[in-house]
């Protein structure tokens, strides 16, 4: 059975190169975070600003996916074709009114200050419920590690009452203490997992382990 040919060009434009342009890109931009120079300075700045600029186009292609796809359910007569209208809709009333001085006039602010921070104030007043939801599945005692976290809960909500300073001083030092040691060293461990994993991270994609940018 004959192989099927590999086209060599049509391999170095879509894995080589690629991967060189990401990997040179990559080591010219760590460099500048520890070399002090003019040039270097500029072709960072140069790099990072064409960095920019494609996530802008990013954003435009995510928008023109986002109407293309809800006027295709309007096109389809779709169940949820009321909300796709109003969003295109909102979508578009918003562009217009920002287009002319990009979000800084009176109609944009108060589009900004009327309609999506009361909607954005509405929707965190709901998460409030799916939160308080998540903290009594979380507080159900199963294992030592839940009781102790259950423990560790009820301390620093009892410590952050108003009146317990007044009652004991007792539950606001046992407070502090539980946030400033165990918790502190926890989000400090949990930041230093973080760090190490991007790290990780960039050093495959700059040794070209990992190609996103070639797939």
């Amino acid at each position: 059975m004959e192989q099927p040919r590999v086209n060599v060009g049509v391999l170095l434009r879509r894995q080589l190169i690629p991967v060189a342009i990401a990997i040179g890109v990559g080591i010219i931009v760590l460099l500048g975070q520890f070399i002090s120079n003019a040039t270097l300075d500029d072709i960072v700045g140069l790099l990072v600003s064409w960095g920019a600029l494609v996530a802008a186009f990013a954003l435009l292609l995510g928008l023109a996916n986002l109407i293309l796809f809800h006027t295709q359910r309007i096109l389809k007569r779709d169940r949820e074709m009321p909300f796709s209208i109003l969003i295109l809709v909102s979508a578009l009333v918003v562009f217009l009114l920002a287009l002319p001085s990009g979000g800084t006039d009176a109609p944009s602010q108060w589009v900004m200050r009327y309609i999506y921070q009361p909607l954005e104030a509405s929707f965190l007043a709901l998460l409030v419920f799916f939160i308080g939801t998540a903290v009594y599945r979380a507080l159900r005692v199963r294992t030592w590690e839940m009781a102790l976290f259950a423990l560790s809960a009820v301390i620093v909500l009892i410590g952050s009452a108003p009146f317990m300073s007044v009652v004991s001083p007792f539950f606001p030092a046992l407070r502090d203490w539980v946030i400033n040691v165990p918790a502190l060293a926890g989000g400090r461990g949990i930041l230093l997992g973080v760090a190490l994993g991007v790290i990780a991270t960039g050093l495959r994609l700059l040794t070209g382990i990992d190609r996103p940018y070639s797939e």
